[in-house]
């Protein structure tokens, strides 16, 4: 059964139990406890492009609780905006800008109330790239909110969805497709075609937006760890608190890079032994263990040898992790950033409808807040910036 048939053919209770049993395989026997702790959220991060690979990572993100916030930088998390769950459209630098966009929409404009705040097109600005608007920018990574001053403005996410549809390849590019056309796939991907030219809906007029650098990566590398200064953590909460507004941060998330929003932090919480960090070096080697498996397979000698290669590069990334942790004295056990991410989504959360024409292929928004310890940070961030307006 094909992914596009699936997708049609069930309905959403049957999705939840194949996308359940799917992530117990994945998670293997840790999976159980986890799904039980409400402390923990399970989240699956795809490659951002087919050079990253081709299988989801299931990684857990600590989850809030009532002493989470207590004493904690909380000023920020009233404007946040939960994001829907980008699954593997590759969307997490715009993802985490549009949240910030939202956020700083909400915060301008100081009477909105909680439920009159915009929901932005997370989809509009992905288009904007692939339209070229961010051809020459300087360093598109940290540079990308340029891009959508070009335009000023942008649709609501109600006018102009995140949403999943049918589509095909043609000349490499995408094009809308029919169900039942040769070749049609069924997915997220829909929604890095541009299909907003004859929207009638209004557009939100938009600040002119600036961005600081916090910390670039010395060789420009999304994947690169352990390069941050020693006082990332400080110099991200500082920023913070320079002009009360969130941080994106950059990092590798077991061996995929990875876009998201720092939205405060708290140096009292405790951090559960650091989940994302202590159990960085294992996870990629169990990674390293699969590509050299996708190895063993490969009849080309090129291919083989660059899958080779790979693998010995996620290897060498987790010990450099593991090393550096260790020298820098291991898990503190105390302090947290509050984040804003885009793969954890929480059945706490209301679903979101991808499709509006579709059954099954809902899922819930992530959670509004996860808490990643400050190792994670010291550890695995490569790149990290505010965006601000004008």
């Amino acid at each position: 059964m094909t992914q596009a048939v699936l997708f049609r053919s069930i309905n959403l209770k049957e999705y939840k139990l194949i996308k359940y049993v799917l992530l117990y395989v994945l998670m293997s026997s840790s999976f159980a406890t986890i799904m039980n702790d409400p402390s923990f959220v399970i989240g699956a991060k795809y490659p951002n492009s087919i050079s990253e690979g081709s299988r989801p990572v299931m990684t857990k993100a600590m989850t809030p609780d009532e002493n989470s916030f207590k004493g904690g930088y909380n000023k920020l998390l009233k404007h946040i905006m939960p994001a829907p769950d980008q699954e593997d459209a590759g969307s997490c630098l715009f993802m985490s800008h549009t949240g910030t966009v939202e956020w700083w929409y909400s915060k301008l404009n100081k009477r909105i109330r909680n439920t009159e705040k915009k929901n932005l097109s997370e989809r509009y600005f992905m288009n904007l790239s692939k339209e070229g608007l961010d051809d020459d920018l300087n360093y598109w990574p940290t540079d990308m909110i340029y891009a959508l001053n070009k335009r000023g403005e942008i649709y609501l996410n109600s006018d102009y969805p995140y949403a999943k549809g049918w589509y095909k390849k043609a000349g490499g590019k995408r094009i809308p497709a029919r169900e039942d056309e040769e070749g049609a796939k069924y997915g997220i991907s829909y929604s890095w075609m541009s299909m907003y030219q004859d929207l009638t809906a209004p557009l939100v007029k938009l600040p002119e937006f600036e961005r600081e650098i916090i910390f670039k990566d010395p060789s420009e590398n999304r994947w690169n760890v352990t390069t941050a200064p020693k006082d990332i953590v400080t110099k991200i909460k500082n920023m913070i608190k320079k002009r009360n507004a969130p941080v994106i941060a950059i990092y590798n998330h077991v061996g995929y890079w990875h876009a998201t929003m720092i939205v405060g932090f708290n140096d009292n919480t405790d951090s559960k032994n650091c989940p994302f960090v202590s159990k960085y070096d294992k996870l990629m080697n169990k990674r390293a263990d699969e590509i050299n498996v996708e190895a063993s397979e490969e009849e080309d000698p090129k291919k083989k040898k660059k899958l080779l290669r790979k693998a010995l590069k996620f290897r060498k990334r987790g010990t450099q992790v593991a090393t550096s942790l260790a020298t820098d004295g291991g898990c503190s056990g105390k302090g947290v950033f509050y984040v804003r991410d885009s793969i954890y989504p929480n059945e706490s959360m209301p679903l979101y409808d991808y499709d509006p024409a579709t059954d099954g292929e809902e899922e819930h928004l992530n959670a509004p807040v996860i808490l990643r310890e400050y190792e994670w940070a010291e550890q695995l961030l490569n790149h990290a910036y505010q965006i601000y307006p004008l």
